[in-house]
């Protein structure tokens, strides 16, 4: 994204990590949790990126959710996830089932996930990538928020 010339903000719980993302890919870079960072104070994005995030984290609806508030209106959210549902096929030693992940979705799942967080899913799609994890990708918009938000 920083080649094709968008301005990037990388946010990650490791300093270390956020320091690289400096260094490598020379983009702003916060460390911090994201559901306690100050996030008005990172600005607003035309896109918020969770490439393989959610399944670590206990809340994901709560950082889909927070990531709302970092969207310009005409912004949108780009998810990867493991494809539990094809990987199962192949059986439960796959990386997609791997401890550290508190979560595991499917397509049904996934589209669940982006609807409870107050999104429109626009795209899903299944891949198995070159390194033969299996992903679900998909992008989605802000569903215009009621009275009550």
């Amino acid at each position: 994204m920083k080649a094709a010339g968008w301005d990037c903000t990388a946010l990650d719980p490791d300093p270390r990590a956020a320091a690289h993302a400096r260094m490598v890919a020379g983009v702003q870079a916060v460390a911090g949790d994201f559901l306690t960072v100050d996030r008005s104070a990172l600005g607003r994005y035309d896109a918020v990126t969770f490439n393989k995030v959610l399944e670590h984290v206990e809340a994901p609806v709560a950082f889909l959710r927070a990531a709302r508030d970092l969207l310009l209106p005409h912004g949108f959210l780009y998810v990867e996830l493991p494809d539990g549902e094809a990987a199962a096929e192949e059986g439960a030693g796959r990386e997609e089932f791997f401890i550290e992940h508190h979560h595991v979705f499917s397509p049904t799942s996934f589209a669940a996930l982006i609807e409870r967080a107050g999104f429109r899913l626009v795209l899903l799609e299944r891949l198995r990538e070159p390194s033969t994890k299996f992903t679900l990708r998909g992008f989605a918009v802000p569903e215009p928020r009621g009275n009550g938000e």
